[in-house]
């Protein structure tokens, strides 16, 4: 199944077309202010770089929250227009998991993807391989480091995401050799990790026999009602 996967949720958008665990094409847009304008034609281009006509899509994948609300927004508008056109099922992923899917370490390594929530805080959430261990909610990166350093004591934990570049020094001090962060070269994504996760949730979906419920008109922006309010 061909399938497109964007990610609008940072400063740095991802847009791309897969295939059977290949990446076909994708694309990043760097500036977070220009994704209204650019991700359309971002797709367009991958598409025909790929050699894909809209029509081949089968599904659309595309983060829905947490992260910022008017990058969200342009994210899942235009995965609704060609999911809506086309006729084809949309996948909302959240933005945590998709982040711990990109890093694609092994299922026994702690990741900790995290984004900037502005006040001084951040959304967050724990994985070992496929499994929450911590949910994902917004919350200072002091309560999240003390929980860490209560239920993890003296393991390593990969962080990810762009709220570990803006509290690095904070986490540095507060975990000590209990964080490790990604590499800046692996910290943009990997579009081949976030399609998979999308199918997998898509065979999920199958199997239990409600796929038809993953549409363009149900999917919605997670960005207030999930977590703003979570401490």
């Amino acid at each position: 199944m061909k399938l497109l996967v964007m990610d609008t949720s940072c400063k740095t958008a991802m847009a791309a077309v897969c295939e059977d665990g290949s990446v076909l094409a994708s694309i990043q847009i760097q500036d977070q202010r220009t994704h209204s304008v650019k991700l359309l034609p971002a797709v367009e281009y991958i598409l025909a770089a790929a050699g894909v006509s809209p029509s081949e899509l089968g599904l659309v994948a595309v983060t829905n929250g947490p992260g910022s609300y008017t990058g969200l927004r342009i994210g899942v508008t235009t995965a609704k227009a060609f999911a809506y056109s086309l006729e084809i099922p949309l996948i909302g992923l959240n933005t945590l998991e998709a982040l711990a899917a990109a890093c694609a370490v092994g299922e026994e390594q702690l990741v900790c993807p995290m984004i900037d929530a502005r006040n001084a805080r951040v959304y967050a959430a724990l994985y070992r391989g496929s499994a929450e261990l911590l949910p994902c909610r917004a919350l200072s990166c002091e309560t999240l480091c003390e929980t860490l350093r209560t239920e993890y004591a003296g393991k390593r934990i990969l962080f990810t995401g762009d709220g570990t570049a803006a509290n690095g020094a904070l986490l540095t001090d507060l975990l000590g050799e209990m964080y490790r962060p990604l590499p800046s070269e692996l910290s943009a994504g990997n579009p081949a990790a976030i399609a998979l996760l999308a199918r997998e949730k898509y065979a999920a979906a199958e199997a239990a026999g409600v796929i038809g419920e993953y549409t363009a008109e149900r999917l919605k922006v997670e960005y207030y009602k999930n977590y703003t309010d979570s401490i």
